[in-house]
């Protein structure tokens, strides 16, 4: 078989994975090698790292939505078909999407009625009657036995307590677990890594490139009002920094020769004013000097 450029031979896909993640899986990868980028390029172009990219691509992880919208951009493809793709695929991941199906010695409901997916589980009758048996047995003791009212009602309180914590934890054991990256907004995004959060579409504020040949821009998650810098080629020693009037300053320190020239993120800083964030570039410890611009330049 003959790959386009930047085709990769893709991994067979986790099998326990769901079907609309498969095909949404499928879906990227072919169009990742449509666009003729390999990971190290589709990570510079969407400003989310090669490693990430792996994971969404082997099935490892759901991507979030703004990587989805990330990879048709860098393709130049519309977005429509597959982001509604994405949204099957995101309630089949979280179980949104999951209905139990009828067992066969299950009587079939009336036509018109309401909830057709009961889930598996102790009937409520079969709670009910060892409760009514609770209950005869506290009373007969009462009344035969005066002086150990106060065994009654134990016998009762536990008798109405414990059907309602079986019917609790039956109902907590059912609960999907958590499949997206949290969400968050201005200080609550503040220290976060940009790429394992759900702040869709970011926006280029403003961009440098130093005289050392370092790429620099000022990204901003309009929805999420904070923003970030992302940095690339990087090389041991650089330090890169952003400020803003009203929240902490984030840096990012480069202490290892990244693997393939990856692009290098500071962590999140709150941006309710984004044109004032300002971003400062230190070449390396042993170079004094810096060079800083700011979300207006």
């Amino acid at each position: 078989m003959v790959y386009p450029q930047g085709a990769a031979h893709w991994r067979g896909l986790p099998q326990d994975l769901p079907a609309a993640c498969s095909q949404l899986v499928i879906d990227l990868r072919s169009l990742k090698d449509r666009s003729g980028l390999n990971l190290t390029e589709l990570a510079k172009e969407t400003a989310i790292s090669k490693s990430s990219w792996e994971r969404y691509l082997n099935g490892k992880q759901f991507p979030p939505r703004h990587a989805v919208r990330a990879l048709c951009r860098a393709a130049q493809q519309t977005e429509d078909e597959l982001l509604a793709q994405w949204a099957l695929a995101d309630a089949a991941w979280s179980g949104r999407g999951h209905t139990v199906t009828p067992r066969s010695d299950r009587t079939s409901p009336p036509t018109g009625s309401i909830d057709t997916a009961v889930p598996d589980g102790p009937p409520t009758t079969q709670l009910v009657r060892p409760t009514r048996r609770a209950l005869l047995a506290a009373s007969a003791l009462i009344n035969e036995h005066p002086k150990s009212t106060a065994a009654g009602v134990f016998l009762l309180c536990a008798a109405m307590v414990t059907p309602a914590a079986v019917i609790h934890a039956s109902h907590a054991t059912t609960l999907p677990p958590a499949a997206h990256p949290p969400v968050c907004r201005l200080r609550w995004c503040e220290g976060r890594n940009p790429h394992t959060t759900a702040c869709e579409d970011p926006t280029t504020m403003a961009s440098h490139t130093a005289a050392d040949g370092t790429r620099l821009e000022i990204r901003l998650s309009p929805g999420c009002q904070a923003g970030w810098i992302r940095a690339w080629p990087t090389h041991p020693g650089i330090r890169i920094e952003i400020t803003g009037p009203e929240a902490h300053p984030q840096t990012a320190v480069e202490t290892a020769r990244p693997v393939d020239n990856e692009v290098a993120t500071t962590p999140m800083i709150a941006a309710p004013h984004p044109s004032e964030l300002r971003a400062c570039y230190y070449p390396s410890i042993g170079q004094p000097g810096r060079e800083c611009f700011g979300g207006t330049d």
